[in-house]
């Protein structure tokens, strides 16, 4: 899978299993995670651990968002987007 793949990959799974906002589904919001997706990727792509990158994504609800993160959520995500990046690496 070439890099354009590998970051809409990381786009849905934010996009349809992070979702911490709760968009998913409606259209004009198909882009809401966008910016946080090339991080995601460029720790998958230099071996980041499921832990790194579930800290990254709660660091992005509580700062960013200002939401509660959910800590169990997102090493539930990281472990999710490691699989699917192995199975396309």
């Amino acid at each position: 899978m070439n890099a354009p793949a590998r970051l809409r990959m990381v786009r849905v799974v934010l996009l349809w299993a992070w979702d911490p906002i709760g968009v998913r589904g409606i259209p004009k919001a198909v882009g809401e995670y966008d910016n946080y997706a090339p991080a995601v990727l460029e720790m998958l792509e230099t071996g980041a651990s499921d832990r790194q990158i579930a800290d990254y994504l709660t660091s992005v609800v509580r700062d960013r968002m200002e939401l509660r993160p959910n800590p169990k959520a997102d090493e539930d995500i990281a472990a999710m987007l490691r699989e699917l990046y192995a199975l396309e690496s």
